[in-house]
């Protein structure tokens, strides 16, 4: 067995954020890796409306949701971490980074909504200076956090707080790879959702 699972939360311009590690195990993740690996990716995602193609994504569909028990377990995290409240499944892809691409800084949801994106670390192996960490901005749009994309390291925090994908450096011959399951808090309205 390896290390016990950690939680280590944060706090941005007063929005929640969970580091989460050591609760994929190493066969879970090797099996989730060589699936995504495999799904039809397109140029079509957005950080911002406003802003050009940021990337290549792919849609978790509802027969594939269905087939694997671990995008489930990612919208579990994500409620766990917030008990007190309901959600509900808003979307789940997968985001395929390589370098060149461009991500700019977005929030998964309106800055006053209490929605929920948890995001997973799909590399079976990652180096320093492959670069792609997540920047996490306070409301003043300073970087507060940079998030390194640890092989299955989830990211549980409040789709509210301003933050940026990050791309592979050109020392990085391997796409990035990050599973996007995004919760709305059942009592928010709809939100024009955007962004990697």
């Amino acid at each position: 067995m390896g290390e016990s699972p950690h939680v280590n939360k944060r706090l941005v311009s007063g929005r929640e954020l969970f580091i989460c590690d050591n609760f994929v195990s190493n066969e879970t993740a090797l099996r989730i890796e060589k699936l995504i690996k495999m799904l039809s990716y397109e140029r079509s995602e957005r950080s911002r409306p406003d802003l050009p193609v940021s990337g290549a994504a792919a849609e978790i569909t509802s027969e594939q949701f269905a087939a694997e028990p671990f995008f489930a377990e990612l919208c579990r995290l994500g409620e766990d971490m917030f008990p007190q409240e309901r959600f509900e499944l808003e979307r789940m892809y997968v985001n395929n980074a390589v370098s060149g691409d461009v991500y700019y800084a977005h929030r998964d949801c309106n800055a006053n909504l209490k929605n929920v994106t948890v995001l997973y670390y799909a590399n079976s192996a990652w180096h320093a200076d492959w670069a792609g960490e997540t920047l996490f901005f306070n409301d003043h749009h300073d970087a507060e956090f940079a998030i390194t994309p640890r092989p299955g390291r989830l990211v549980v925090s409040r789709g509210a707080i301003l933050h940026r994908g990050g791309v592979p450096s050109p020392a990085c011959r391997e796409q990035r790879l990050t599973i996007a399951c995004k919760l709305r808090a059942l009592e928010s309205a709809p939100n024009s959702d955007v962004g990697p």
